[in-house]
């Protein structure tokens, strides 16, 4: 018997393509986190987190003891839907990380180590054959939205891995969440900021939007009342602050405009963690302001 779907009054979401599936691939083991492309120039980016790439947590220097050698990466085309149908490609492309050991192939922020910004861009132009068909985040144009704490915002990644799927295809999940930090605020002196969401493992490297369902309130002050949805890209989604079950469900995501910074000024991979120094600094200010 054929699976015949109800009628809905819908249409396929395309941020759904903006969502990479990527396979960490190591001595031993295979693990799973998400990605998504960025587009510079002429030149394909895969954005993911610095702990995907190195199995180290970039706020506190804790190693999960393994890390990959190469990443796995699969991905949709673009699709023009025809006849009320979808023909979805799903290409993949494995590359190493390293020239050697040594020499990481991803650029990071030069306030890595300082910050511990947890993001890396690496180059995959090569592993493309046609680079007009990659969904790139920031192909699309985004309105400004008002923003407050508390909105609503989407994780869209990857927490089942490629074995629990019937589908040869991975699609994304959406998780929702809301703002549950300021903006304006830098967390712990980070270029990030706090959302309260019961987020999976492998969702790490996911792309965060802010939508909006219904009259849009917009940056500038004006208000679209016929609106009927907007999405705004916010970040790079970096995991839960605790893995604890007890704990509150707050993840952390990086500000998006880091990602041009990398692509600005990259500094060169590395592996190596060093404490932040960000909270001492905050300290001094603290006490400088009560002088």
């Amino acid at each position: 018997m054929q699976i015949e779907m109800p009628d809905y009054g819908t249409k396929f979401d395309a941020l759904s393509f903006s969502a990479c599936y990527v396979e960490l691939k190591g001595i031993g083991e295979s693990r799973h986190a998400t990605g998504f492309f960025w587009r510079r120039n002429a030149e394909i980016y895969l954005i993911t987190n610095w702990h995907v790439v190195t199995g180290t947590n970039p706020l506190d220097g804790k190693s999960k003891g393994w890390c990959p050698e190469s990443l796995r990466v699969s991905y949709f085309t673009k699709v023009e839907i025809q006849s009320d149908s979808l023909n979805i490609l799903f290409p993949s492309f494995e590359f190493s990380l390293y020239e050697d050991f040594n020499s990481p192939l991803w650029l990071q922020h030069t306030m890595a180590t300082e910050w511990g910004v947890d993001i890396v861009a690496i180059e995959v132009s090569s592993h493309i054959k046609d680079k007009s068909l990659v969904s790139c985040v920031n192909d699309r144009i985004y309105p400004r939205l008002y923003h407050f704490a508390g909105s609503d915002i989407f994780v869209i990644g990857h927490p089942r891995p490629r074995a629990h799927t019937k589908y040869p295809v991975v699609f994304p999940i959406w998780k929702r969440g809301s703002i549950a930090s300021e903006l304006v605020v830098a967390f712990d002196m980070r270029p990030a900021f706090l959302i309260d969401s019961r987020t999976s493992g492998g969702m790490s490297g996911s792309p965060v939007f802010a939508r909006v369902f219904g009259p849009a309130a917009y940056a500038d002050g004006t208000l679209k009342i016929d609106n009927i949805l907007d999405s705004e890209f916010m970040g790079i989604y970096s995991g839960r602050l605790h893995d604890d079950e007890n704990n509150a469900s707050l993840g952390l995501v990086w500000h998006r405009n880091l990602i041009d910074q990398i692509l600005d000024s990259p500094a060169p991979g590395s592996r190596i963690w060093k404490a932040s120094t960000a909270l001492e600094i905050f300290s001094d200010m603290k006490s400088a302001s009560q002088v």
